[in-house]
């Protein structure tokens, strides 16, 4: 393989690295954090893609996942001892897309034994 051929191939890998990089720091990026003081599992967030999340302890925070869009409250369902409990968004209507960057979804249930079941939201710019 002629040195032209190497070089060229090298350039191509870094020119291919150097847009993944970049790709990766730019989006909307969620995470959730639990200010409950219970514990959370089979955490979903729903915006314009599902994204399923880790297990939380009281007072725990996930790993960031990125968003092709998302807003400032988002469809979310979790589950506490087996019992499920969810956010429904009636709809976006007059919600502006928010910026590419970090966001917190804190997620807090006060009650488990209501029937509503109803997650409250707040959301924080990070």
């Amino acid at each position: 393989m002629s040195n032209s051929m190497i070089l060229l191939m090298a350039l191509f890998l870094f020119l291919a690295c150097q847009k993944e990089m970049e790709s990766s720091t730019e989006g909307v990026f969620i995470r959730i954090q639990n200010t409950s003081k219970f514990s959370y599992q089979d955490i979903k967030v729903v915006i314009a893609e599902e994204r399923l999340y880790e297990p939380l302890a009281p007072g725990a925070s996930s790993a960031y996942q990125r968003f092709s869009k998302a807003f400032r409250y988002a469809y979310i369902e979790l589950k506490i001892n087996g019992k499920r409990f969810g956010l429904q968004p009636i709809d976006y209507v007059g919600e502006e897309e928010l910026k590419d960057g970090k966001y917190t979804y804190q997620l807090n249930v006060e009650d488990t034994s209501s029937l509503n079941r109803q997650v409250n939201l707040t959301f924080k710019e990070d």
